[in-house]
């Protein structure tokens, strides 16, 4: 069925349904309930296109999960983080410590995605997946499977195997997983698994963060395709690099 209303809008009207959901929330006055729905279909946004009824959590989850998405949002958080009594205006994310993932590296003939949480600074600064290596030691077990080669998307591609994330952005001081401040956005897996039909088999780098937020966000896939979780690759991980690589060994069987 078409969507009645749109599913972007800018942060100004995002916090003002925001807003408008939690009046909701807090009355019980079914002729208050059906004005504010009118302000809600005026700014552009239709109850009905997502659910016969939501609270203000509801509206939050769609937020999350991508459902309705923030226009312009780049440019939104460049200007308010040169503004810093605006910048503590809004809860949706965190200026200084705001960030953004990067594209999947995939591609028809991916057979294996690996799955992390969110890339780390310095990968983020390259746009490139695990280039922090002196604390990760992802391409090196790659290549401990492999062999020989460049620390590559092409390398990667070429031995069917992708990667993305669980996560598309979120709040987080620094590059550790454990220092995530809320803010999380889920990427959009199960499309891309309907785009990329040929991927047998999920792979989870570790059993922290990164299994925390498919958990949390892609737990149905559990039940739709093959999921194993491998040691993490991360250098903080107490475990032998021979011992990890053995473990990672199973994501070709």
């Amino acid at each position: 069925m078409a969507k009645k209303g749109r599913t972007s809008f800018t942060i100004a009207e995002i916090e003002r349904l925001h807003q408008l959901f939690i009046e909701k929330d807090q009355t019980t006055d079914q002729d208050e309930k059906k004005a504010i729905r009118t302000k809600m279909r005026r700014i552009g946004f239709y109850i009905s296109d997502f659910s016969y009824d939501m609270n203000s959590t509801d509206f939050e989850l769609l937020r999350k999960n991508g459902d309705i998405l923030i226009i312009n949002y780049n440019e939104y958080v460049k200007s308010n983080c040169e503004d810093k009594e605006q910048s503590k205006m809004t809860k949706i994310h965190d200026c200084h410590n705001h960030k953004e993932g990067l594209a999947p590296w995939i591609d028809e003939f991916s057979e294996i995605l690996i799955l992390g949480s969110l890339p780390s600074d310095v990968s983020i600064k390259e746009q490139a997946y695990y280039q922090n290596k002196s604390k990760n030691s992802f391409w090196k077990l790659i290549h401990g499977l492999f062999g020989q080669g460049d620390d590559s998307k092409e390398f990667l591609l070429k031995n069917h195997i992708a990667l993305w994330d669980c996560l598309a952005a979120g709040n987080r001081k620094g590059s550790m997983d454990s220092n995530f401040i809320g803010g999380e956005i889920p990427n959009k897996l199960p499309e891309l698994l309907a785009s990329y039909p040929n991927i047998k088999r999920i792979v989870i780098n570790g059993s922290g963060d990164a299994k925390k937020y498919f958990d949390r966000y892609f737990s149905a896939l559990y039940h739709q395709i093959e999921v194993i979780i491998v040691p993490s690759s991360s250098n903080a991980r107490p475990m032998s690099f021979e011992d990890k690589l053995q473990e990672w060994k199973n994501i070709l069987k």
